[in-house]
């Protein structure tokens, strides 16, 4: 028979069969402990040793995604690992959406969405939680943004608006940069030859997509952070902050260096960090 085309095949033509994915959800029944983390590689590997490549699952509770196993390691670990994968950073937005009024969507920026997989944890809490949420997702990458709407679809996900463009300081154009190895470092550069993308500021993207208020801002842009957001902090209104910002830390020296850094000297205070990522929120009366 021949292989379904990943591109154009509807979701569940890369269903796995009934046993493997019996067998794929065992660790999410263990314990949060490194008992599950290693059972999470050991299923992992198993199911990736005949060649499987991509795989058509529930990521999380209501949310599905066909995900690429070879070129990106978010969508690698997600699919044994969905209650692991970047929990505390989850278990952060998770606390933050349950806080938040039933009245009033929740506003959650993913800049730099990847394939979606922050965007649909978001949206499973929110429907778990009883909490309408808006989000605004971010992907200059023309694949990782194919991925990203794809997911979208199968989960009949609403209220999301996908911005196919990059951040930076001011609007232009930037080049894309591929990585062989990991989709999720695609990055982009200014200046030199190759395929290249609209670049646009923050506050641009979210006033056009009608956004006066932002709760929860996930930043991944690979290196590019810094001039994003001191663009954005000069000149977008206090209003327009986010209350939350979830910025990646794992390449700076220590807290007070690179955007998470700038953040902190504009009135953010750190109120967790992991191992490769910093939950800084803007101190009350700022939001």
């Amino acid at each position: 028979m021949a292989r379904p085309d990943p591109i154009s095949a509807p979701f569940g033509a890369f269903a796995l069969p009934e046993l493997a994915e019996r067998f794929r959800r065992l660790p999410m029944s263990l314990p949060l402990d490194g008992l599950r983390r290693g059972a999470e590689t050991v299923v992992r590997r198993t199911l990736m040793s005949g060649g499987r490549d991509i795989a058509d699952v529930e990521v999380f509770p209501g949310q599905f995604a066909r995900l690429h196993l070879r070129d990106n390691r978010c969508e690698k670990r997600v699919f044994a690992g969905a209650r692991t994968w970047d929990d505390a950073e989850r278990a952060e937005i998770r606390a933050r959406i349950a806080a938040h009024s039933a009245d009033t969507p929740f506003n959650f920026v993913d800049a730099g969405a990847n394939a979606g997989l922050y965007t649909l944890s978001v949206l499973a809490d929110g429907k778990t939680l009883g909490r309408p949420v808006t989000v605004v997702a971010i992907e200059p990458d023309t694949e990782n943004r194919r991925r990203l709407e794809f997911n979208l679809r199968s989960s009949g996900a609403e209220g999301v608006t996908v911005v196919p463009c990059a951040l930076g300081a001011e609007a232009g154009e930037a080049r894309m940069v591929q990585s062989g190895r990991n989709r999720g470092e695609v990055h982009v550069e200014t200046g030199g030859e190759g395929d290249t993308v609209a670049m646009r500021p923050l506050q641009a993207v979210l006033e056009e997509a009608g956004i006066a208020r932002v709760d929860v801002m996930k930043i991944d842009i690979e290196g590019y952070e810094a001039p994003v957001l001191e663009a954005f902090f000069a000149r977008a209104p206090r209003t327009l902050w986010p209350g939350m910002i979830l910025i990646e830390t794992r390449h700076e020296a220590a807290i007070h260096d690179g955007a998470a850094g700038l953040c902190l000297a504009q009135g953010y205070t750190l109120a967790r960090q992991m191992r490769q990522n910093a939950v800084l929120v803007l101190s009350h009366g700022e939001a």
